[in-house]
């Protein structure tokens, strides 16, 4: 059965239950983001609202292949779908397991280069020829980076962490430039535990409990910035 790396037993399911709420909360802000939109038609919004689509999405695919891994009926009935194209003896399965753990990354990334963008100081996109092809070379580097990934997990979790990085670093910009702004501090802090948390599943391989701690982080990180994101739109 391939695993991108092994984490603790007695936290199997428990992480199912953290991406649940991860998941729930990147569909609740991506309706606030999609809402705002529709009020006042600022694209920016638009791109927010897909880009935690695409994290939801990432979200639903961890717990897809988590539930196939950790539940032997779960497994017996993805064996019985995926046999016709699999093999009668699923020779191919692990090519199904790496095409979810492929979509899971390639799905977080895209959200994550998407949020960059839109954390940056805002200005006219894709309005001249070399910022599409931009666009173009960094959607390439995120789906080579997820199949290398497959083989190299850490490589999935450093990309993540210098994109989150980078993140973090210009909503710390916006901080500042919003004479700090409490809300705008709680959004920072959001992504920072968000980073925190990515850092702790780089080196799962020293211990696996580091794979619990980069959870709750994670969990943390997400629940934060939905309530800063209720308390913008509410504003």
């Amino acid at each position: 059965m391939y695993r991108l790396f092994f984490t603790p037993g007695w936290f199997n399911g428990w992480d199912i239950v953290f991406d649940a709420v991860g998941l729930l909360i990147t569909l609740l802000i991506a309706a606030y983001s999609w809402r705002m939109y529709r009020v006042n038609g600022d694209n920016k919004f638009a791109y927010f609202s897909f880009a935690f689509l695409l994290v939801g999405l990432s979200f639903l695919a961890k717990i897809v292949t988590s539930g196939i891994l950790y539940y032997t009926p779960v497994r017996d009935v993805a064996a019985d779908v995926l046999r016709p194209v699999a093999g009668q003896r699923l020779e191919l399965s692990q090519l199904f397991y790496r095409a979810g753990f492929f979509l899971q990354m390639v799905t977080m990334l895209g959200g994550w280069l998407l949020i960059f963008f839109i954390s940056q100081k805002s200005r006219a996109r894709l309005r001249k020829f070399h910022e599409v092809t931009q666009i173009a070379l960094f959607l390439y580097l995120v789906l080579l980076i997820s199949v290398v990934s497959n083989f190299k997990y850490f490589v999935f979790y450093l990309t993540s962490g210098v994109l989150l990085g980078l993140i973090v670093l210009n909503y710390y910009k916006n901080y500042l430039n919003t004479n700090r702004n409490a809300n705008a501090y709680k959004v920072m802090l959001s992504f920072l535990f968000i980073l925190i948390g990515n850092f702790f599943f780089i080196f799962v391989f020293l211990a696996q409990s580091f794979y619990v701690i980069g959870e709750l982080f994670l969990l943390l990180g997400f629940l934060l910035l939905l309530s800063t994101y209720r308390k913008v739109v509410r504003a």
